[in-house]
């Protein structure tokens, strides 16, 4: 029997989202495996599979490697910090103007409508926030459990109209509560340079609506970009918010980072170094 491998970006609701819309396909059948940029790549577990990269791009280097081993390779992404590497892959769905999610869901489902969950999805990821609640609708996904059973639930309630205003009101609640803490984080920001800018640095938890926040938030108040740090297990996430003037990937890709051109990160290991210094212990971000 063929095996058959997801593999999407981790801890990211686009990545998650491009792997549901491949559970609504394959359910159980596949095996689903999330992926961060500093783990291992599992390349015993994907040997001789039928593998499908969602949301995430390894090196070339890497990723030939995969070609090697696996039985098929297919990328199905929009990071235009790689997209040299997807489209040297065998078989690939490459659009920067739509997530990783969406790109899924094309490609597994043609006949399918798009549903209104990741159509939210989308629009938080790609940064465009055209849709009513996109925001809230996000930060509730966030605190949920990355579990497909609980992302059908959720899909199917906003889909449904006698449902999506409780889930609407639910939802709301969490973002309210989520912008009280962005706006304490931002209070506590500092002032540093960082490769030649002087910005805002701030610390936030994990959860990437909230990065976003305060990042955004940041950014607005003095540009071009707006740094936020969070716990990681293997050392420091950083978040790098950009106000569109500058290409935060960029500069992400130099310290082992990817993203897209006004949201990016990457991964400082415990022991260091920082590329940023202080200028002011005591500078508070002013409008």
């Amino acid at each position: 029997m063929e095996k058959t491998i997801i593999l999407y970006h981790g801890n990211c609701p686009d990545g998650f989202g491009g792997a549901y819309a491949a559970w609504k396909k394959f359910g159980d059948a596949a095996e689903y495996i999330p992926l961060s940029r500093n783990g291992e790549p599992p390349y015993e577990a994907c040997t001789g599979a039928n593998l499908y990269f969602i949301d995430f791009c390894y090196t070339k280097e890497v990723m030939d490697q995969f070609i090697t081993i696996a039985k098929s390779v297919t990328m199905l992404d929009h990071h235009e910090g790689v997209e040299d590497v997807i489209r040297s892959m065998p078989e690939y769905r490459y659009a920067s103007d739509h997530s990783g999610a969406a790109i899924a869901w094309d490609y597994f489902h043609p006949e399918t409508p798009f549903p209104t969950l990741l159509q939210h999805v989308e629009d938080d990821d790609l940064f465009r926030f055209s849709l009513p609640d996109t925001r809230a609708i996000i930060t509730f996904l966030e605190v949920q459990p990355f579990e497909f059973q609980v992302w059908d639930e959720i899909a199917q309630a906003l889909d449904n109209p006698s449902t999506r205003e409780t889930m609407l009101s639910r939802a709301t609640v969490y973002r309210e509560y989520f912008e009280r803490l962005a706006a304490i984080s931002v209070e506590h920001a500092k002032l540093v340079s960082f490769e030649g800018h002087e910005v805002y640095f701030a610390q936030a938890h994990p959860l990437k609506s909230m990065k976003s926040l305060v990042g955004n938030l940041l950014a607005k108040k003095k540009g071009p970009c707006a740094l936020v740090i969070s716990a990681h297990p293997n050392g420091y996430g950083v978040s790098i918010r950009g106000d569109g003037s500058v290409d935060v990937s960029k500069i992400a890709q130099k310290f082992g980072g990817n993203g897209h051109p006004n949201s990016a990160g990457f991964l400082i290991r415990r022991e260091g170094p920082f590329p940023w210094t202080i200028i002011a212990e005591d500078e508070t971000p002013r409008d």
